[in-house]
């Protein structure tokens, strides 16, 4: 089996970090890896909690450049395995998740590989939140069937909670852009869409394994609708920074005909008890479709430098 390295990089995250690392231990000892902690400048008690934690499969290091694509370029950086295995600090692996994982680059052009994000609810969720809101809690299920992934209408990469990346590739495409990716509490998205979008058009094979399966541990924080609505606007912001850099300034303007459009011209909703789960789900999107429209102003007077750089 092709040697790996687990990835968890965390940010102030002290209180829910142990979960992963239990979890993420148990799979590097069931395939002979090795799992890396990133410490992304936390200023709470990661650094005792994770110190409480040591094994001699676990390496901890701190990264001081605030940014989960900082972190996790720092992850691909000190990766001792031939694959870097990312899991959120707030997910859970089940039993055989990396194997299965790792079973994916038994083909040589296998650059990435992900799988199933489940959501984990500690307590039944409020009736609102139906499943055209879980991807924003990271929750993906691409459906049973093992396939390739690919930039078409149908498909979608695999989110970051639960990704895998051969290190060679992802360091040869320059790795995670910092342009994108949550930062402190500036909670952008699409870090990990952008590299695996790099890794599709430079010939790269993405697959989807449906059997590597975490849970992903919802915070109580974000069930409320107040932080889907900030969530989907930044998702938005996220998107038009995405276009502009890795589609152009063409390309970008067209998402909002051809797509964003349709959910401008939705009635704005302010959700209020008892909550309407579909006008939510508009008012969702329609917040996606504003955040976007401010990525593109934000983004066209740094367009020369989004195009040129990582």
């Amino acid at each position: 089996m092709i040697s790996a390295t687990v990835a968890i990089c965390t940010h102030n995250r002290s209180h829910v970090i142990g979960r992963a690392v239990e979890g993420a231990l148990r799979e590097v000892r069931s395939s002979g890896a090795e799992l890396l902690v990133v410490d992304n400048a936390s200023t709470d008690a990661t650094q005792e909690t994770l110190a409480g934690m040591q094994a001699p499969d676990m390496r901890v290091v701190r990264e001081p450049e605030l940014g989960l694509s900082a972190a996790r370029n720092r992850a691909l950086a000190e990766a001792r395995g031939a694959v870097v295995a990312f899991l959120d600090d707030d997910a859970v692996p089940r039993a055989g998740w990396l194997a299965a994982l790792l079973a994916a680059y038994e083909r040589t052009d296998v650059a990435c590989a992900g799988g199933r994000i489940l959501l984990h609810f500690a307590a039944p969720p409020p009736a609102w939140l139906t499943p055209p809101l879980y991807p924003a809690l990271s929750g993906y299920d691409a459906g049973d069937g093992a396939r390739r992934l690919r930039d078409r209408p149908g498909d979608e990469y695999p989110y970051g909670a639960n990704i895998s990346f051969r290190v060679a590739s992802a360091r040869a495409l320059g790795g995670f852009s910092t342009r994108l990716g949550p930062r402190g509490r500036h909670d952008l998205v699409h870090d990990e869409t952008d590299l695996c979008y790099r890794i599709d058009h430079a010939g790269g094979e993405i697959h989807y394994v449906p059997d590597a399966i975490v849970d992903h541990w919802v915070l109580p924080e974000r069930l409320s609708p107040a932080w889907f609505l900030v969530r989907h606007r930044l998702r938005g912001e996220s998107a038009a920074a995405f276009e502009l850099k890795n589609r152009g300034l063409r390309r970008a303007v067209g998402r909002v005909r051809w797509y964003y459009g349709r959910h401008l011209a939705t009635g704005r909703y302010v959700p209020r008890e008892p909550v309407d789960a579909h006008r939510l789900v508009r008012e969702c999107r329609r917040r996606e479709a504003v955040g976007y429209l401010v990525g593109l102003a934000r983004g066209l007077p740094r367009l020369g430098k989004m195009r040129a750089g990582t």
